[in-house]
This record gives C-alpha cells, sequence and structure tokens, in this order.
C-alpha cells in the first residue's frame, strides 16, 4: 500500500513539473523560410510566437545549423527608405503573441552553408532569457500573394 501511495504521489509530482514547464514555453506556429535563388547570402523566416504564461518571454538568440548565423531583425522606416534594424532581443507579452513577418518584425538567415530547396525544412534552435530553448523546422517556401503569384520584395 506505501508503495502504491508513493508510485501515485511521484506521478502528480511529475504532471505537475510538466505542467509548470509547458507554461515556460512559447509556443510556434506558421514558421516558414522565404525560399531565394542560388547563391543568395541571406535568406528571411517568419513566424508567430505565442506565449501563454503570465509573464513575458524575451527571445535572446536564434541558431541554426544551417547558417553561419542567425539575427532577430526588425523593418522600419527611416527617411522615406525601409531598413532591416538588427535587434539583441524580442520580447513576446505575458499572455500575448508576436508575429514575425515580411515587412515588419523577422530572422535574418545568413551564410547559408547550401542552399535550403522550397519544400525542405531549415532547424531553428531558439533560446529565451529565462535559459528554455526550443528546436523547430520551418519549411522552405516561396512569398505568394492571394492571387498565387510571387510577391515582389527587395533581397537584404
Amino acid at each position: 500500500m506505501k508503495k502504491t501511495l508513493n508510485v501515485c504521489l511521484i506521478l502528480i509530482l511529475l504532471n505537475l513539473f510538466s505542467s509548470a514547464y509547458a507554461h515556460e514555453q512559447v509556443s510556434v506556429a506558421n514558421s516558414w523560410v522565404r525560399s531565394a535563388p542560388p547563391g543568395a547570402d541571406v535568406l528571411a523566416a517568419y513566424m508567430v510566437l505565442k506565449n501563454e504564461s503570465d509573464e513575458a518571454r524575451v527571445l535572446t538568440k536564434v541558431s541554426s545549423n544551417m547558417f553561419e548565423r542567425v539575427e532577430i531583425h526588425k523593418t522600419e522606416m527611416h527617411e522615406g527608405m525601409m531598413k532591416m534594424i538588427p535587434q539583441d532581443s524580442l520580447s513576446i507579452p505575458a499572455g500575448g503573441e508576436v508575429t514575425l513577418e515580411p515587412g515588419g518584425s523577422h530572422l535574418m538567415l545568413i551564410g547559408p552553408k547550401s542552399a535550403p530547396k522550397e519544400g525542405e525544412e531549415v532547424d531553428l534552435l531558439l533560446k529565451f532569457s529565462n535559459g528554455h530553448s526550443q528546436r523547430i523546422k520551418a519549411p522552405v517556401r516561396g512569398d505568394k500573394n492571394k492571387s498565387g503569384t510571387m510577391e515582389e520584395h527587395g533581397h537584404h
């Protein structure tokens, strides 16, 4: 009886800890990497980061074994021109979400070791200020508008 009670207590504690750990995580939805022509040395990644915890989460670093480096960028208008400005981090508010999208905040994938093709996946490791790391796979695809044709975008 005592052994059964100990096993039940251990299972309850494990469940509580795993639930608490799940709330530490930021969920990632709709991740994708824009395809680029052969020889491109910079690609961009997009996604929605959802924070369901009651504390802000801060994305501090992103890396990929497929690129020399990954930077967090924000697109802003400066003197009539759009500029991409590197960011040290990206805050995701408590109970909120941040969308990384063309023309806004995004990830710059710099120095591809080999050019990923449409239909392949890019491995990304997201690191947060609370020590949590999360590995995701973002599919490579073209950026098509509602009519199904490719959008015109200047490359970085």
